[in-house]
């Protein structure tokens, strides 16, 4: 039996898609503002304290691409981040973006950056278990004592 080309490609599209839904932490979103958190920085950190503090919490999970000690900006390679049956989600890629903001940096901006691979375009968005997961440990480390 011969396939032709064009039905070929459309079974592999098909193939392609099943089980095609993005992981359920993943929140379809074109506003910024949903996607980042702001964390108050503790005083008598310095900026070098901050930024390797920052750095190191990142780079426990994730592979640290770009910093920027003048600036206070970190960002992470993008990654596929979830896995089905063991097998990494290359449809699902996430990245974290971090700036400490203000002349005495005591404020850090983290946006979190997810994108699901639909065909050829991809949908933006954000993870929000991840984004939750590093507000909190970012928070504990370098967020105001009681």
């Amino acid at each position: 039996m011969r396939v032709s080309p064009l039905v070929l490609s459309l079974l592999l599209a098909g193939c392609a898609t099943a089980g095609g839904n993005p992981p359920a932490t993943f929140v379809h979103s074109t506003a910024e503002s949903r996607n980042t958190v702001v964390i108050d920085v503790r005083e008598g950190l310095s900026r070098a304290a901050a930024m390797r503090t920052l750095t190191d919490a990142l780079a426990a999970n994730y592979t640290v691409e770009v910093t920027d000690p003048r600036a206070g900006f970190v960002m992470t390679a993008w990654a596929a981040s979830t896995a089905r049956e063991g097998v990494p989600e290359l449809r699902y890629r996430t990245r974290f973006v971090a700036q400490f903001t203000g002349d005495d940096w005591r404020k850090l901006q983290l946006r979190q950056e997810a994108n699901w691979a639909r065909g050829q375009e991809w949908e933006v968005g954000f993870d929000a278990a991840q984004l939750d997961a590093m507000s909190t440990e970012l928070r504990a480390r370098l967020g105001r004592r009681p």
